[in-house]
């Protein structure tokens, strides 16, 4: 900082100089006071590159799209996490009705596997508590293999 400050005050002197010795004509005069403006605006704008490069590095600054891309994958992991709860619910409603068991009596664990980038169900667990532990558990993991084409297993809570 101290050489750009000592830089400059030579460039201003340099120039107030130039300015008091070139002749007050119309040709030269006015070509060496254009010349040692443009040294002058050279010198003051020399650390702009610099400046430039340290704003850059802002993290605030450069990591904008990193920050956007981060929640752009945490909110595709929410919306996909909230679509598998949601489809474990409407699954557990759907054999709650089919089967005749009362509300809470039975609920879905569904283990999830990626194949190129699709989500399927691998593993349906049945929970059973209430009366629902005495019923026979195989209608309904035949059912729910049929229907989702996957393993499924029960428990009882």
């Amino acid at each position: 900082m101290k050489a750009y400050v000592l830089s400059l005050l030579g460039a201003a002197l340099l120039a107030a100089l130039v300015g008091l010795l070139a002749p007050g004509g119309a040709g030269l005069g006015k070509t060496l006071r254009l010349l040692t403006t443009l040294v002058l605006f050279c010198v003051i704008a020399a650390p702009l590159p610099e400046l430039i490069a340290k704003v850059k590095e802002i993290p605030y600054l450069s990591s904008e799209n990193e920050a956007q891309t981060d929640f752009e994958e945490q909110a595709k992991t929410a919306l996909d996490s909230a679509s598998r709860a949601y489809f474990a619910r409407a699954l557990t409603a759907h054999l709650e009705e089919k089967f005749g068991i009362a509300q809470g009596e039975i609920r879905c664990a569904v283990t999830w596997e990626e194949t190129d980038g699709e989500a399927k169900p691998a593993l349906v667990t049945l929970i059973l508590s209430g009366s629902a532990k005495w019923k026979n558990p195989q209608p309904l993991q035949s059912y729910v293999s049929e229907i989702l084409g996957c393993k499924c297993e029960s428990a009882v809570d």
